[in-house]
């Protein structure tokens, strides 16, 4: 896990800069807070970098499914590769995590941070297992993997995710007492690696939960989405949003950047969680591309 930070707001070389959608449409379209091409001088200057999930791609491409949208998405996309980047395989991040800290606490050693799952073609991406059909193709451009997937219905989806989600945080809510947030955990870790299939004998899953539960560096991405979840949940007054799981895919890639921007909401939270459990991410977050421009 990089940081840029030695006191206020000092830069390194050579950051990775995660845009919310938003702030990349304005960017692009809008030139706010500045033009593409200035952005682009300003970071291969400092040798930064853009990082795109396939979430980010996904909510750019999604007016591709609207008919009266006026949203040139291919010409988003062909923006977006001029520009220095790569991009994140965020559904591998739990599973490394974890099989990390399994070997760790197995062999009675501490926990080191994985390889972030770095890329730099988003089929690669798409494929849960990064190992796509397409990968033997020498190029394969960002707007036409887009393209394809439209062509093949692929694009889009996860709307139907996102009232699987409200439901999820009526039933928590629901849950009285609740649980502590320690023993709570340790049935997250092990759904997690039943979901992922992972090698880690459920006799082991309590004591294993426990000793990745007792540093909020351990497994950095899981844990902090794990308290994001529970103070979104114990915040009764907040109604769950149809953005909530894009946001939750985009907050558990901050462990592995070094600048996010988040909605005021998200903002919040992600400050309420670094409190809690004493790791500086509201130092890496942002309202929007304006507010850390000038650290660049």
């Amino acid at each position: 896990m990089r940081s840029f930070y030695a006191g206020p707001l000092v830069c390194l070389l050579s950051m990775r800069i995660y845009l919310d959608s938003k702030d990349i449409i304005k960017l692009l379209e809008q030139s706010i807070p500045l033009t593409a091409k200035e952005f682009g001088n300003i970071l291969r200057k400092g040798k930064h970098e853009l990082v795109f999930s396939f979430v980010t791609i996904m909510e750019i491409s999604e007016p591709l499914l609207h008919k009266k949208a006026s949203t040139n998405v291919m010409w988003l996309l062909n923006q977006i590769e001029k520009l220095p980047h790569n991009f994140i395989h965020s559904s591998r991040i739990t599973p490394l995590e974890l099989e990390k800290a399994f070997s760790a606490f197995l062999f009675n050693k501490e926990y080191s941070d994985i390889n972030p799952p770095f890329v730099d073609r988003f089929d690669t991406v798409v494929d849960l297992e990064g190992e796509p059909a397409t990968k033997q193709y020498f190029n394969y451009p960002l707007a036409e993997i887009i393209w394809d997937l439209y062509n093949f219905g692929a694009l889009g989806g996860l709307d139907k995710f996102a009232e699987k989600l409200r439901k999820t945080f009526e039933a928590d809510r629901a849950i009285k007492p609740r649980p502590k947030l320690k023993d709570n955990f340790t049935k997250t870790v092990a759904l997690d690696i039943k979901q992922n299939n992972l090698n880690i004998p459920l006799e082991e899953i309590k004591l294993f939960a426990d000793w990745v539960y007792s540093n909020p560096i351990r497994c950095p991405s899981a844990r902090l989405g794990y308290e994001l979840w529970h103070k979104m949940v114990r915040n009764i007054t907040d109604v769950p949003e149809d953005s909530d799981l894009e946001d939750f895919h985009n907050i558990e890639c901050l462990p592995y950047v070094d600048i996010m921007t988040v909605d005021r909401r998200m903002h919040g939270y992600v400050c309420q969680v670094a409190s809690s459990i004493k790791v500086e991410y509201d130092k890496k977050i942002f309202r929007n591309a304006n507010d850390f421009i000038n650290i660049l």
